[in-house]
């Protein structure tokens, strides 16, 4: 599923925005130039080449995460800090943090960064459940 599908799924559409926990949120793919910078920042951090795949997939049909950061923004690897904390920064929406974490090899999400709300293997997968949650709790209306 892509993830114009997903927030068809599971959010409602309304003049050019999906709502997603009560925020407006609208879908606009990375130009290649960003998905470059974005690469360059992964080789950098020493990403594994497979979340770097799949983060350019998923930025390659939109370039924020919930319009919090671009992904050529440094600020993603903010919380980056070796053999500490190895986490990609994905974005929020309110207290919801979402991170991929290099040392456990999932996604989370949590508050600042934790992982109190799930992990997930994929990316895809982690989308899925904080759309669906909204939809089942109409915050996506």
């Amino acid at each position: 599923m892509t993830v114009r599908e997903l927030f068809d799924k599971y959010c409602k559409f309304e003049d050019g925005e999906y709502i997603v926990h009560g925020q407006c949120v609208t879908l606009e793919p990375a130009t290649e130039e960003e998905l470059e910078s974005f690469k360059k920042l992964c080789a950098e951090y020493n990403v594994e080449q497979r979340i770097v795949d799949e983060l350019v997939d998923y930025y390659s049909q939109n370039n924020s995460f919930f319009g919090y950061t671009t992904c050529d923004d440094r600020l993603l690897f903010e919380w980056w800090q070796d053999d500490i904390q190895r986490s990609i920064w994905l974005g929020c929406v309110d207290d919801d943090c979402f991170i991929y974490d290099d040392i456990d090899h999932k996604y989370a999400i949590g508050f600042a960064g934790s992982k109190d709300f799930g992990e997930y293997d994929t990316l895809m997968e982690m989308l899925e459940a904080y759309l669906k949650e909204g939809f089942e709790n109409g915050w996506n209306e």
